[in-house]
């Protein structure tokens, strides 16, 4: 056994300094959200205002969304936090483990990488279990930060048993879908299809708590996001459930490396699908191929997006609560006595939606990038394809997302609140309100283009400027960020309807600054060099 593990520190080293900006990155981020959220509710919510805010404990799509209640003597921000949270930084937890994990296990195999290390002096599981080490040192690391940052806080209701709890929830479910990710790998030999179908067991386990936390608990207790949760952190501090979610991770675990040491390297237990003996027309033209590569990516989004829609519009009818509870929001009201609460709060899910879909378009976009860094874009621009019409199926497909996103988000959260709702919002109406910020999405896209054709190795920045952006959208107004940090934010230039009159000047000119940008991206591309 030692044989097979041999060198295994010198990989964790090299795999820890391989992934250090990916780790830090993911780290600080959710560092950064966990503390800001909490300074905002603990300078936004009187403790009045916060007693008030349990009638969302008797709405239950606000629990099939963010998760239970739990009884508590006062409702304090920690309590309030837990319950808005809690949920999302367990999911964000686990994407962060399956592309960490897959990027070093499936994704090393399918580049060759895996290959090269096994001509070295190295055990036959040694690179395999230096991702693991890896993955439990990050996420002890985030459940210490996550202990350590809430302790010191100083919010109401955090204790340091409850903060080292909810930082010990994080670490659990990390190392969980780790495991969980470590297994999958052993089922396919394509990164794409391992990743999809651990974000299916993903899904398929926000789906099971949801339903178990609305009628069920059970079936919570066998969701590994459900599960968690019954730790009650801030409340009860349970520790039982942590064990439950390591005890399964481990017997994961095991059976990971026993498939891993007995399959060969680049091949999967599952048996591939064969396709079609002679490619169809369409799929002989690049957006043919472009389109059948990344069909899987666009539907995925848009089934997340509708569902993301869908959940906001099944608490849309707490939106006069959330109203009364706020006074920025009823100085609003006063002053717009034409519209509803609900089309008023609509205006401000607007925003929001907006920016989330900024996210798939940038991903699509940047699928050129990838082609071309993994040496599948070479062969074929040495036949009869041109550069731009190449990268131009890439544009073509990120343009349809960045209409369709829109449209998926706007159209669950419309369908959910219409079945609620004894008089539904009118559909036009708040489909034009959204679409409404497909320019500004589109000056991302032309962004995109040109950081392609201009600096491919600095695609970081448009992520950068994304994170940017949803800062300003989220977090003006608490962070009270001057209006020239605002205005350069593409969303802010946006009418916010119904509230503002339609104005086409900023409109045409967002547009015409992304096709500008995309020219220049396109007309960049065709003539430098190919990413070696």
């Amino acid at each position: 056994m030692n044989e097979m593990l041999k060198n295994t520190i010198k990989l964790t080293r090299f795999t820890l300094r391989k992934e250090r900006t990916f780790i830090t990155a993911w780290v600080a981020l959710l560092l950064f959200i966990a503390a800001v959220m909490l300074t905002a509710f603990e300078n936004q919510f009187t403790p009045e205002e916060l007693q008030g805010l349990l009638i969302m404990k008797e709405n239950p799509a606000h629990i099939a969304l963010q998760g239970p209640f739990f009884a508590v003597d006062t409702f304090q921000v920690a309590h309030f936090y837990a319950v808005e949270m809690h949920l999302f930084t367990l999911i964000a937890v686990s994407i962060l483990n399956i592309f960490l994990v897959m990027k070093n296990t499936r994704g090393d195999e399918e580049s060759g990488r895996y290959e090269v290390l096994r001509s070295l002096p190295i055990g036959r599981l040694a690179a395999f279990h230096a991702t693991m080490i890896t993955a439990l040192i990050v996420n002890i690391s985030l459940a210490l930060s996550h202990g350590i940052l809430l302790s010191v806080l100083n919010i109401s209701g955090i204790t340091t048993a409850g903060a080292f709890t909810y930082g010990a929830s994080l670490a659990v479910t990390g190392i969980f879908f780790a495991a969980l990710s470590a297994l999958l790998s052993q089922l396919s030999h394509s990164t794409r299809a391992v990743t999809g179908y651990a974000f299916l067991v993903l899904i398929a386990s926000y789906l099971l708590r949801a339903v178990g936390d609305v009628t069920s608990e059970p079936l919570s207790l066998i969701s590994p996001f459900g599960l968690p949760l019954r730790a009650e952190a801030f409340v009860s501090n349970r520790l039982w459930p942590f064990s439950i979610m390591l005890i399964s991770a481990f017997s994961l675990f095991c059976i990971s490396y026993f498939l891993n040491a007995r399959r060969d390297i680049g091949q999967g237990l599952l048996p591939e699908l064969q396709g079609r003996n002679y490619a169809s027309v369409f799929l002989k033209t690049p957006l043919g191929l472009v389109w059948r590569q990344n069909r899987s990516t666009l539907l995925s989004w848009a089934i997340g997006l509708f569902c993301f829609g869908a959940a906001f519009g099944g608490i849309l009818l707490d939106a006069e609560h959330f109203a009364g509870e706020n006074g920025a929001f009823q100085m609003l009201i006063r002053a717009s006595a034409d519209f509803s609460t609900i089309e008023l709060f609509t205006m401000f899910l607007n925003v929001g939606f907006a920016i989330v879909c900024i996210a798939p378009v940038l991903v699509l976009i940047f699928k050129a990038l990838h082609e071309e860094k993994e040496g599948r874009a070479e062969p074929l621009l040495s036949r009869a394809t041109s550069r731009p019409h190449y990268l131009l199926s890439f544009v073509a497909l990120a343009f349809f997302a960045s209409l369709l996103m829109p449209f998926v988000t706007i159209a669950g959260m419309w369908f959910v609140s219409s079945l609620m709702m004894e008089t539904p919002l009118a559909f036009a109406q708040t489909l034009h309100s959204m679409m409404v910020y497909v320019p500004a999405l589109q000056i991302m896209l032309g962004l995109g283009i040109f950081i392609i054709g201009v600096a491919p190795k600095a695609s970081v920045l448009c992520w950068i400027y994304f994170t940017y952006i949803f800062i300003i959208g989220f977090f003006a107004d608490l962070l009270n960020m001057p209006s020239w940090a605002i205005n350069l934010s593409p969303f802010s230039h946006i009418p916010q309807l119904p509230l503002d009159d339609m104005r086409l000047f900023p409109l045409l000119t967002l547009s015409a600054a992304a096709i500008i940008l995309a020219a220049l991206g396109v007309m960049f591309y065709r003539k430098r060099d190919l990413i070696v």
